[in-house]
């Protein structure tokens, strides 16, 4: 069985939690927290910090 690393992260703010419902693939339709594979190379703090900026901002790194 082939092992993926991944990270995902819980954000809060005001009582508020950040979720994102999936658009495409597999999964379409159901909800995910944000966050990635772990790539080649990353700690599991960086490739948390690059998901999230991905993620947030819409672009690499």
């Amino acid at each position: 069985m082939k092992t993926i690393n991944v990270v995902a992260a819980i954000l809060k703010k005001d009582n508020k939690i950040l979720i994102a419902k999936r658009g495409y693939g597999e999964f379409k339709g159901m909800y995910e927290f944000p966050g990635g594979k772990i790539e080649r190379g990353e700690d599991p703090e960086e490739a948390l910090k690059r998901e999230l900026w991905e993620e947030m901002k819409g672009g690499p790194y």
